[in-house]
């Protein structure tokens, strides 16, 4: 599992980024993206519109995110998402966030782990997060008033 954490928008209120796999054509936002915009269209650009306005205009305000995952984890699904679509990422503070997969969310399935594929992603951010604060304790990536920075590619 060799990936990398990409930029996707640059702003000046948050920074988001986006998981790489080595052997993957798409990013993992780029294939939720290509995954759901023929099913919701209207609800993936507007969830695409968000993500700007928080890079750019608002940043990442706790109200935007519902957190999916138990503590200390920090995988949060984002709120702005509409149709039961959902998105997942990690969140780092006020700072930035690294954008996973996600997808539509079965009708009447209350619970993440009624949700198979839904609760693989955010199982899989789990473990990302986990390597990611590896290297955060041995001062590798470095959480910085407004980015991260560091080595942000893995080989596992």
């Amino acid at each position: 599992m060799n990936f990398s954490i990409i930029p996707l928008y640059n702003g000046k209120k948050a920074k988001i980024y986006t998981v790489q796999f080595s052997d993957k054509e798409l990013s993992e936002y780029e294939q939720f993206v290509y995954e759901n915009m023929t099913i919701v269209p209207d609800a993936v650009r507007t969830l695409r519109t968000q993500l700007k306005k928080m890079s750019y205009q608002r940043g990442l305000a706790d109200n935007f995110f519902k957190r999916e995952s138990p503590e200390p984890y920090r995988v949060f699904r984002i709120e702005e998402t509409k149709e039961d679509l959902r998105l997942y990422c990690i969140k780092f503070s006020g700072v930035a966030i690294v954008l996973g997969g996600g997808g539509i969310k079965i009708p009447c399935k209350v619970k993440l782990i009624e949700n198979p594929h839904l609760n693989a992603v955010c199982e899989l951010l789990m473990k990302i997060e986990d390597l990611i604060n590896e290297r955060i304790l041995t001062k590798e990536i470095i959480i910085t008033n407004d980015d991260l920075k560091g080595n942000l590619n893995f080989e596992i």
